[in-house]
């Protein structure tokens, strides 16, 4: 997987697709600049005038132009303000909006890689660095460049040798900042990743709570949380113990560069090869220059951490390994024929499907049995590309499913697995998920046939009751009922249920396969289960074992050869006996 290249250029990049605001902030910057520039110069020649007797009229002609230059400088500066705002939340926008859009579309495997703690950290804090990178960049250095090239200009003009001398002073404060700062972004990255971390713990904690209390590892938690918390105060007085050294650069070398500029100017001024105007202009023009180069400094210094922050924005802009190809053909009807030839498959350097030939006819009900980790949820996986072989084929209705527009093949497969996610929202909006509107009689039906409405009266607002984060507030049982109806609401042309009664008790579970035998009817249908009530009744009868089918056929055959299933069904027996 080749990982997009995110640096100066890129940002760049999104920043020119609102070049009218970038371009109104840069040409609002520059007038702010030169009309900065300008000020010390008539405050100079007033001076001039005042040592020479100038009279009202003249001297309230310059108090105009000062006054003028500051009433121009005002509004360039509220203009600046505005069109750098701009441009840093148009980009922040885009650029949240395109992080997270990519991100939805990546693998299972890229997930495995980080915490969600961290890539919240990533989404927030280093998106939040970027910003103020965008914000003090247009809004600092289009009136800190032009302000020092107006500056420089007048200098020279005053007294050439002598900002000769500034400027060779002032540019190897410069390089040295630069130099000095270039160890800047991997010391800044470090401490965004010990701020990942940190996410991490507190999403990890959070989620786990209840785990945590009923084992009483509360103390243990807190105690893991301040080593975490430490280390990442640590690394940040790390970060500031070397950024602030950076950011006095230009202001130590300034005061010095002002000190050899008084010595020097006022000598200069008493010998008469500078007027006391020209020597005040450049007293001034000085303190200016001190002030921008600081400025101009604090942007590197935000451009060097947001350097890191692009770092760890890179993997969140990868490109994904499954996705639709250019010319996939659309399908949002299909008969459900499936067919899986020679098809294997590794994860994570493991061979977890080897070899699987098999066909299932349209509107078969097909149950998958077999130990934990023989592949029976990987095999399925690969229906709707949750995975994609490392060899073979899997067709739907004779068409590989790889040739298929992606969401047509998402959303002709709907998935229930075992462990059902809801989202912090009403009941009637998790079932609905990806639904704009569905039909209430529709949506009743697939309530009921998932007894889910066994449970409604018991819900203070029905199927408007939120569920709270992670649909704590319902049980196992409840949502995989959930996951069970909004599978139901879809009707898609292949129902695939891996293990999706696994937390609900045998009597509901019972309830919930006579109302499902219907829906298997108009469909193809595969279930994944380990109690033989749920498999016994189906069409056949799939045993996998280390990532192979070894058995295929109805519950009676497969019961008179004496294999796996039939070991499966008498160890259940036995132990329903114990039970009794």
């Amino acid at each position: 997987m080749t990982q997009q290249a995110i640096d100066l250029r890129w940002l760049i990049g999104r920043v020119m697709k609102h070049r009218g605001a970038a371009t109104g902030a840069l040409g609002y910057g520059v007038v702010a600049g030169v009309t900065t520039a300008l000020e010390p110069l008539l405050i100079g020649y007033l001076v001039d005038r005042l040592s020479n007797g100038a009279d009202m009229q003249e001297i309230l002609g310059f108090i105009g132009a000062i006054v003028g230059l500051a009433v121009v400088n005002i509004l360039a500066y509220n203009e600046l303000r505005k069109y750098s705002g701009e441009v840093a939340y148009s980009v922040d926008y885009d650029l949240r909006r395109s992080i997270f859009d990519n991100m939805v579309t990546l693998d299972q495997g890229f997930y495995k890689q980080y915490s969600s703690g961290d890539l919240i950290s990533r989404m927030h804090n280093d998106m939040m660095v970027i910003w103020r990178l965008n914000a003090l960049g247009f809004l600092r250095t289009g009136t800190a460049v032009f302000m020092l090239i107006s500056t420089f200009i007048l200098l020279g003009l005053t007294n050439f040798w002598l900002t000769v001398l500034v400027f060779v002073v002032l540019m190897g404060s410069t390089a040295l900042q630069v130099r000095a700062g270039m160890a800047l972004a991997p010391i800044s990255e470090d401490v965004q990743n010990q701020a990942g971390v940190l996410a991490g713990f507190v999403q990890d904690t959070v989620s786990g709570i209840q785990t945590i209390k009923t084992t009483g590892m509360e103390a243990s938690f807190g105690r893991q949380y301040a080593a975490e918390n430490q280390l990442y105060r640590d690394k940040w007085l790390r970060f500031r113990r070397r950024n602030e050294p950076v950011g006095m650069i230009p202001n130590g070398v300034s005061e010095f560069t002002s000190a050899v500029v008084v010595m020097l100017g006022g000598v200069m001024a008493i010998g008469g090869q500078m007027t006391v105007g020209e020597f005040t202009s450049f007293l001034l023009y000085l303190a200016f220059v001190s002030t921008w180069l600081l400025n101009l400094g604090t942007v590197y210094q935000r451009w060097q951490q947001a350097k890191a922050a692009l770092n760890r924005l890179a993997p969140l802009m990868q490109p994904t390994q499954i996705e639709s190809k250019p010319d996939a053909v659309p399908m949002r009807e299909v008969k459900g024929e499936i067919r899986f030839e020679g098809v294997g498959l590794e994860l994570d350097g493991a061979t977890v499907l080897d070899g699987v030939d098999l066909t299932i006819r349209a509107g078969e009900v097909v149950a998958i049995v077999g130990a934990t980790g023989s592949g029976k949820t990987q095999l399925v996986n690969l229906l709707a590309r949750v995975n994609d072989p490392t060899r073979g084929r899997v067709l739907l209705d004779g068409v590989d499913v790889r040739d298929i527009v992606l969401d047509d093949v998402r959303w002709l497969v709907s998935y229930v697995p075992q462990s059902t996610f809801l989202f912090s929202k009403t009941l009637r909006e998790n079932i609905l998920m990806g639904l704009e509107q569905a039909d209430e009689m529709a949506l009743a039906e697939a309530v009921e046939i998932s007894k889910l409405s066994n449970d409604l009266p018991r819900l203070p607002k029905g199927l408007d009751t939120m569920v709270g984060e992670r649909g704590v507030m319902l049980s196992g049982g409840q949502k995989q009922r959930v996951a069970i109806a909004r599978a139901i609401l879809r009707d898609p042309s292949v129902l695939v249920l891996d293990d999706a009664l696994s937390s609900v008790d045998t009597h509901t579970a019972a309830d919930i396969l006579a109302g499902l035998r219907r829906v298997f009817k108009t469909r193809t249908s595969l279930l994944i289960a380990h109690r033989v009530a749920t498999v016994k009744d189906a069409d056949r009868i799939i045993v996998m074992e280390n990532g192979r089918v070894v058995e295929d056929g109805t519950h009676e055959s497969l019961m008179k050869t004496g294999g796996f299933y039939a070991k499966l069904v008498q160890r259940e027996m036995d132990s329903d006996a114990v039970s009794a």
